[in-house]
């Protein structure tokens, strides 16, 4: 129990304090459901649980609503619920039941997200970050860059650098060589793809690869 200090209304949300501490930021159309008066004393915990029993039925309306424009992961519509306004237990809870109902699978998800973008622009470790972001888990996410194999990297890498490297074509080989590994390092190729996806561009072929002054 504690007393309500401050109530900070916007357009869209209202902020609550209790004791002079942040306790809830509500979207306001359900604050004005369940108002509140400065100097009152309150019952956080019943009072959370009677907004999350409001909120829970039209917070799981709004996952569906996003699923069906794309797919997400747990984490990303954790932080769009949330977004939106409704509480972290409620965000939380809708999540498990998009879970245990298999409308959301973190698995799968990183499965269909590397065999779209495998084969493009970018490697493992830029796809590793890109999954991480995404709220993947580390094992989900090496598990779905197993589908990569070594022979797609290279090719991939080759055929990147081998347009890329028009860029660099008025600079010294060793000059080129170096802008065109970091190029390709930051698509977040290994660095032995990176060496061999350069030999093959076709860089001046008879320069060494150490020829720097």
């Amino acid at each position: 129990m504690g007393i309500i200090t401050t109530i900070e209304l916007t357009k869209r949300r209202a902020v609550i304090y209790v004791d002079g501490v942040a306790f809830l930021s509500v979207r306001r159309s359900y604050y004005e459901e369940f108002p509140l008066v400065e100097g009152e004393e309150l019952d956080e915990e019943a009072y959370l649980s009677r907004l999350s029993a409001r909120q829970a039925r039209a917070a799981y309306e709004d996952a569906l609503d996003m699923l069906s424009d794309r797919d997400m992961t747990a984490s990303g519509m954790k932080s769009a619920l949330t977004r939106r306004g409704y509480l972290d237990a409620v965000a939380e809870s809708v999540c498990q039941r998009l879970v245990e109902n298999r409308l959301i699978d973190d698995r799968r998800f990183a499965k269909r997200y590397v065999e779209l973008r495998g084969n493009g622009e970018v490697g493992r470790y830029a796809l590793r970050r890109k999954l991480r972001a995404r709220g993947i888990d580390e094992d989900t996410a090496g598990e779905a860059l197993e589908q990569l194999d070594d022979d797609s990297q290279l090719a991939a890498a080759t055929e990147l650098a081998r347009r890329l490297a028009q860029r660099y074509a008025a600079l010294k080989p060793y000059e080129a060589r170096g802008k065109l590994s970091q190029a390709l390092a930051r698509r977040g190729y290994g660095w032995d793809v990176v060496r061999e996806a350069v030999e093959r561009a076709g860089l001046d072929e008879s320069a060494d690869w150490d020829d720097a002054p």
